[in-house]
């Protein structure tokens, strides 16, 4: 073997396991070199060695028999090497031990969607809790801000990147604006989503979460620009031997949108920020891998806001917002069978907000880290053990006008430790029957007080393609930050889930349906007062766990890529039956944020060889719940239903060697009317509609990249 200037040699090819399936992730190596590359979501995988003469390329995943191949790498030749993998557990492929979320890859974690499916979903906004709304399961609250799984509200879902938690995974919530996430699609390899049922390696989460891996090395180096209508993106990454690092630039500037977009609201000062990220990752010849990023931004915005007190009025609503994270994680394998990881983050984030002329800022920050030690056994046996602790604060602070035009600033904080231990083992006992068992114990320095959670999972195959999961677990969590702040101590909020579902893959197609029923536990319940709709209500009542609730339903899911060449199209429907007794409610009732009928269709075709797709996404969903003073019946008064169409075209071209995608999204095509709920004024209870922030709106845009794009990435 020899080192020296090589003429871009390339090897590249793809890696399948028996049933010709791509393993997503599979590490590719010149054995006794640094130099390897991972599969992408296709299995594909291309390196560029810097050696020459006889060598062995060895492929491995966790769950599969390692594969090897001898090569004679002259200069400057291109190789393709394919690999078929066999699993070292009978067939993966057999059995999937999850019940509450979708397909599992290799990796053992739960694949939804593509970045590419992200970013050309519809009516998504290349957001990704915009895409994952078309998903069975979730809603869509269009004024409100956060992940609505199963009867929850936004509190109830976890974000977790690199297994650690976000505590400020979307913009600051402006009333009666739904904001986006912070993530761009690009910087992950997997994105994770869980309904219910979820791993103990998790917590803090009533409902559900939304798991994100961020990208190991990158596959080359690549310099992006992109240029639309809400501003400016630059990215890049640089790929060397071992080690590559990327980083990005952003300015956003929302002020050319606006002004041709017809909204329902007044953005007197339309959001302007910046933002940046940088990341480095290191790998080894044991297939050990480092990762560290940060992340910062900051931006403004002012926007008149309906008053939560006179619906008729609306108050000024500015915001400055700080945010930063650095993020730390390192994976060693000790064998081929044995890993550990370890990881760390904090975060920091600054609001900066005047309401009505009155100032009222919140400070929060935490500080986290996590390790765990996995471990494949003989007799099909996967099995990891892990502890993690969180510490995080939260502060607010309000100046209100006192009598005698006095001003006085309240101060509301506090700061939690989070301690907790797990465990959980994955059992494939029979290659048609698979058991997962896991268990999660929690302690709240705040509280004083702990909890322990079990969690179980089964799935047995009832043929070659379809097959039955149940799940049940119990989840809790803390109060919201309002009661926090307040100086309530309430115990830990609990739910218990229930699912089943049934699911059927072949080739291009999926089937899948799935039941549960949800028992809300020791919720926090006010105990005095009347019912308050402002959600922004300061907390004076005492509080207990004496409040409630259940939901129950049934997702329905349909995706097929196969019927009509250059369609890809999915069907998704939920229903859920749910009410509960907690916060200020007078009696147990329907909330205000759940829709009972949801449904998403969503379509991407690929016109030919012509460079053109388009996208399309339909969403319904029944009306909301609102609270009507007149009406005795404590929240059953319905808004109209909700409908949208939303369509998106892209054009692939080349311009010499810059490879090119522009883009044109138009959101609700039909400029329906929707109308979200009403908001009663005090004290005539004249009616007035929620309405969204815009009816219709055209985004326009070009990505501009030095790489080519994979045709059927897109």
């Amino acid at each position: 073997m020899t080192t020296g200037t090589m003429a871009q040699t390339v090897i590249k090819g793809k890696v399948s396991d028996n049933q010709k399936h791509p393993v997503q992730f599979a590490t590719v190596v010149i054995e006794g070199t640094t130099e390897g590359a991972f599969t992408d979501s296709l299995g594909e995988y291309s390196l560029s060695p810097s050696i020459t003469g006889k060598v062995n390329i060895k492929v491995m995943n966790i769950g599969y028999k390692t594969d090897s191949v001898s090569l004679e790498i002259e200069n400057g030749k291109e190789y393709k090497l394919d690999f078929i993998l066999k699993s070292n557990q009978g067939n993966l492929n057999e059995l999937v031990v999850t019940a509450g979320a979708f397909e599992a890859n290799n990796d053992r974690k739960v694949a939804v969607l593509r970045p590419m499916d992200i970013y050309t979903t519809a009516g998504g906004g290349g957001d990704i809790v915009g895409a994952i709304q078309t998903l069975p399961g979730t809603q869509k609250v269009s004024n409100e801000t956060g992940l609505f799984v199963r009867g929850g509200d936004a509190t109830e879902s976890a974000t977790i990147v690199d297994g650690l938690v976000m505590q400020n995974a979307f913009f600051t919530d402006v009333p009666g604006v739904a904001q986006r996430s912070r993530f761009a699609p690009y910087q992950f390899k997997g994105i994770s989503f869980s309904s219910g049922g979820y791993s103990a390696r998790y917590g803090e989460a009533l409902s559900g979460i939304l798991e994100l891996n961020t990208n190991d090395l990158p596959e080359k180096s690549t310099l992006n620009l992109g240029l639309n209508q809400g501003g400016i993106t630059m990215s890049g990454s640089k790929l060397n031997n071992n080690s590559g690092i990327e980083g990005s630039l952003s300015y956003t500037n929302l002020q050319p949108f606006y002004n041709v977009a017809k909204t329902n609201i007044n953005f007197y000062k339309p959001p302007v920020g910046l933002g940046g990220s940088v990341k480095y990752t290191w790998t080894n010849a044991n297939h050990d891998l480092f990762k560290l990023s940060l992340n910062i931004s900051q931006y403004e915005s002012g926007t008149d806001v309906l008053n939560p007190l006179k619906p008729d009025t609306t108050l000024e609503f500015s915001l400055k917002n700080v945010y930063s994270i650095a993020n730390a994680y390192y994976k060693h394998f000790i064998n081929d069978k044995t890993y550990t990881t370890v990881a760390a983050s904090y975060s920091d984030n600054n609001d900066f907000i005047t309401w009505g002329g009155l100032p009222g800022n919140k400070y929060d920050s935490r500080l986290q880290g996590r390790a765990e030690i996995l471990k494949e056994f003989p007799h099909r046996i996967f099995a990891y053990i892990g502890t993690e602790v969180q510490r995080y604060s939260v502060q607010q602070t309000y100046d209100t006008l006192m009598p005698g035009l006095s001003y006085d600033t309240l101060t509301y904080k506090y700061h939690e430790t989070l301690t907790a231990l797990y465990s959980e083992a994955e059992w494939k006992a029979l290659k048609w029957l698979g058991i997962k068992a896991g268990i999660r114990y929690e302690y709240s320095a705040l509280l004083g007080k702990s909890n322990v959670a079990p969690r179980l999972t089964a799935a047995t195959r009832l043929d070659k393609y379809g097959q039955v999961s149940v799940a049940s677990g119990i989840f809790y969590q803390n109060a919201a930050d309002k009661y926090l702040l307040a100086g309530r101590r309430p115990d830990f909020q609990q739910a218990v889930h229930y699912i089943a579902n049934y699911q059927y893959t072949n080739e291009s197609r999926t089937f899948r349906i799935e039941g549960y029923y949800k028992s809300y536990n020791e919720l926090v319940k006010e105990l005095q007062g009347p019912y308050n709709p402002n959600p922004y209500r300061l907390i004076s009542s005492p509080v207990d766990n004496s409040g409630n609730g259940y939901a129950q339903g049934i997702d329905i899911f349909w995706r097929d890529k196969k019927s009509i060449r250059n369609l890809d199209y999915w069907i998704s429907y939920s229903y859920i039956d749910t009410k509960r007794n907690y916060e200020n409610y007078p009696t147990s009732a329907t909330p205000d944020f759940i829709s009972n009928n949801n449904l998403n269709i969503v379509g991407k075709y690929a016109i030919g060889s012509t460079g053109f797709n388009i996208s399309s996404t339909y969403s319904y969903a029944s009306g909301r719940r609102y609270y009507d003073p007149g009406v005795s019946d404590f929240l059953s008064s319905k808004a109209p239903d909700y409908q949208n169409l939303a369509v998106t075209l892209n054009y692939i071209f080349t311009i010499n060697r810059l490879f090119s995608v522009a883009y044109i999204s138009l959101d609700n095509v039909t400029d329906h009317k929707n109308i979200l709920g009403y908001r009663y004024s005090y004290p005539n209870y004249d009616k007035y509609p929620i309405l969204p922030a815009m009816y219709r709106s055209v985004f326009v845009g070009i990505m501009l990249s030095l790489t080519e794009f994979k045709k059927e990435d897109l």
